[in-house]
């Protein structure tokens, strides 16, 4: 089984995981600087937009394969959009 890095690495994407953990830090101390009580919904979108960036198209390759999708037809490349995926995993962390 591979590990989240080596994902990323195979998949180019360790650029947009730092920019995005250095978004999430800086929010960190704006809320802190301001006294900001911190948002749990915050840290739920941020956690859920990054699996959904690093895990997101293996999960999606798998569901195509189960539902018998073909990965480059309209609703494959849904599937496997790591914008798409982002995104959903951002809404679900923000919303549980």
């Amino acid at each position: 089984m591979k590990s989240m890095e080596e994902i990323a690495l195979q998949s180019n994407i360790v650029e947009d995981l730092d920019a995005q953990y250095d978004k999430a830090i800086e929010l960190l101390k704006e809320a802190k600087e301001n006294k900001q009580p911190i948002d749990e919904g915050l840290f739920g979108a941020i956690f859920g937009g990054l699996v959904g960036a690093t895990a997101g198209p293996a999960i999606g390759k798998a569901l195509c394969k189960t539902l018998g999708l073909d990965e480059r037809g309209m609703l494959g490349n849904l599937l496997t959009s790591r914008l798409f995926l982002t995104a959903l995993g951002g809404y679900m962390g923000w919303k549980n």
